[in-house]
């Protein structure tokens, strides 16, 4: 092996869901920092555009996709539009998200079943659809991006610890079912990440010091500091590695 070569990712295509903004829009950039080609999914066609613009500026291909990641035939249409310009899907990246925040007695089905729907079904739909391309050509990358919630009981994420626990078994029963085809599927939960998605833990002064205290590491993670992690997971430095869930919490669930 060349290992000066382990990370590069050069003549590589690659989908990331959830890439208009965040933890997706900074994994898509490193990808193609790295010499990927992207397909660039999400649900807001104006951020999507601007990060496939972005991938563009690193000097490679992008495809900006409209994902409605709850629907089975948006995500085979999203499978099928990449290999028609790429020729081959060498990476997916699942980090289309949601949550709302209730607490157990007080969810109701409003609440549950979208939260449900994206982040677990929605990841089934995006796996099926570019996990038979991968199956196929016998070899891939798979990274589902969960949570610290999946380990943690945090209050009022009923919904949202559930399906990121859910997502954690997904990945491990895939890893298992695809590995004789050279398909590795492995997960990454990351803890607090600022991105609009913690609006509400940054506006509530208490409860941000009460979740910085528990992170020795004393602060908020960012976007950037997820992409590393992403970047080895789909990298040949990750080719014997299947099934993990590697934790980037800064200590958050140190025991």
């Amino acid at each position: 092996m060349d290992y000066k070569k382990i990370f590069d990712l050069t003549g590589r295509a690659a989908v990331v869901t959830g890439a208009s903004s965040g933890i997706g829009r900074a994994i898509a950039l490193g990808l193609a920092a790295h010499g990927a080609d992207v397909l660039v999914a999400g649900r807001n066609p104006q951020r999507t555009a601007e990060t496939a613009e972005q991938v563009a500026a690193l000097g490679r291909r992008s495809i900006a996709f409209e994902l409605e990641v709850s629907s089975r035939d948006s995500a085979q249409a999203m499978a099928v539009r990449a290999i028609s310009e790429f020729g081959h899907i060498d990476i997916l990246v699942n980090s289309a998200g949601m949550n709302i925040r209730k607490l157990i007695l007080e969810i109701h089905d409003e609440d549950w079943d979208p939260v449900l729907t994206v982040n677990l079904k929605g990841t089934l739909y995006c796996c099926q659809a570019v996990g038979r391309y991968m199956v196929e050509q016998k070899h891939g990358k798979i990274l589902n991006v969960a949570s610290i919630s999946s380990k943690l009981g945090h209050p009022a994420r009923g919904a949202y610890a559930s399906s990121k626990g859910g997502l954690i078994q997904l990945t491990k029963v895939m890893a298992t079912e695809w590995a004789p085809y050279n398909v590795c599927v492995n997960a990454i939960s990351p803890a607090a990440v600022d991105t609009p998605f913690i609006s509400g833990l940054k506006k509530d002064r208490q409860r941000l010091d009460r979740e910085l205290e528990r992170i020795p590491l004393g602060r908020i993670a960012t976007p950037d500091d997820v992409v590393g992690a992403a970047v080895f997971l789909v990298s040949a430095a990750s080719d014997f590695i299947t099934g993990h869930n590697l934790i980037i919490d800064g200590g958050r669930t140190v025991d």
